[in-house]
């Protein structure tokens, strides 16, 4: 084991009573109750950071941490889509790149990418405690910092792991206190023609099975209330979508468009269509759902659905 991978590990009690458990994957670290501290690097080693694992993971939800930084020579935050030290994952932080607030990606072979860049790192002062949000709805993020949103991105594409951790840089301490996790249902968004015949189609299948049988998070656009504009709460809620559901017998302009937009952000698609349909030639290759539209097409069409669904989810949980 290289020197910098301190085997250690230790239980702390959540607000909410479950205990978490932290492991010290990179640099020197200490966790004591509710919290956890990073001591620097190790004297040996050529990462001058700190990285440390919990036993929690997050798909969709919430995470709330204290976050105080002991000098201005060092920058920490939380990751989130953890899987390894070599695949891709982001961290939110206070203090990196000489900026307040950042969120940063790190993909393997290329190194770190800056995502959101704001503020002056200056700005923060030392020595004080930072309460810190981050949300992560399907592909989105948002970052508050004292109660004030100060980031908000959609990320280019997925996250393939669901671990969380902390991430320290620089050779000063940091504390880390008060980890709050709060998971959501992931989301699932339906592109369809509305009216007849595919509104029975929603309510005697697809409703039924994602929202009541699977407990998932369920968004069609016509359910959408509110002020606004159309167009951008359809971009919002296809990036906070996990998966997307697209019925495409009927040649309707917004459902090829959301279609469009949800490849566009990499995401789980799942594609339906009455049998006989002729698709049209650019998503031929895809993998279809065809079913019948009749009463003892519907069964078939819910058990291919709820394979499609269930498969979508068990890799995304075991990533």
């Amino acid at each position: 084991m290289p020197a910098d991978m301190i085997d250690s590990t230790a239980f702390s009690p959540s607000v909410n009573g479950r205990p978490i458990r932290w492991a010290a994957a990179t640099g020197l670290w200490h966790f004591e109750g509710t919290k956890a501290s990073y001591l620097g690097p190790a004297a040996d080693s050529p990462h001058p950071y700190g990285i440390a694992l919990s036993d929690r993971d997050l798909t969709d939800g919430s995470v709330q941490i204290g976050i105080k930084l002991s000098s201005p020579n060092v920058s920490a935050g939380v990751i989130l889509g953890f899987q390894s030290e070599r695949s891709r994952y982001i961290v939110a932080q206070l203090g990196a790149y000489e900026r307040a607030y950042t969120v940063t990606e790190f993909v393997p072979g290329l190194g770190w990418r800056g995502i959101e860049l704001v503020g002056l790192a200056k700005n923060l002062e030392a020595g004080r405690e930072y309460e810190v949000e981050l949300r992560k709805i399907g592909q989105e993020i948002r970052m508050t910092v004292d109660g004030v949103r100060v980031i908000e991105s959609i990320l280019a594409e997925p996250l393939g792991g669901r671990q969380l951790g902390l991430l320290a840089f620089g050779p000063a301490t940091v504390d880390f206190s008060e980890l709050q996790v709060h998971s959501a249902s992931p989301r699932v968004f339906v592109a369809m023609q509305f009216g007849a015949p595919f509104d029975t189609l929603y309510q005697e299948v697809i409703y039924p099975l994602v929202k009541e049988q699977l407990g998932l998070s369920l968004i069609r656009m016509d359910e959408v209330a509110g002020p606004g504009i159309v167009f951008e709460d359809m971009k919002r809620q296809l990036a906070e979508a996990q998966i997307v559901i697209a019925e495409i017998t009927a040649p309707n302009q917004n459902v090829f468009y959301e279609l469009g937009y949800a490849h566009a952000l990499n995401k789980p698609t799942i594609l339906m269509a009455q049998r006989g349909k002729e698709l049209p030639f650019d998503i031929r290759s895809y993998r279809v759902i065809f079913y019948d539209d009749s009463i003892g097409g519907k069964p078939a069409l819910e058990r291919s659905l709820r394979k499609h669904l269930e498969a979508i989810l068990g890799e995304a949980q075991s990533a």
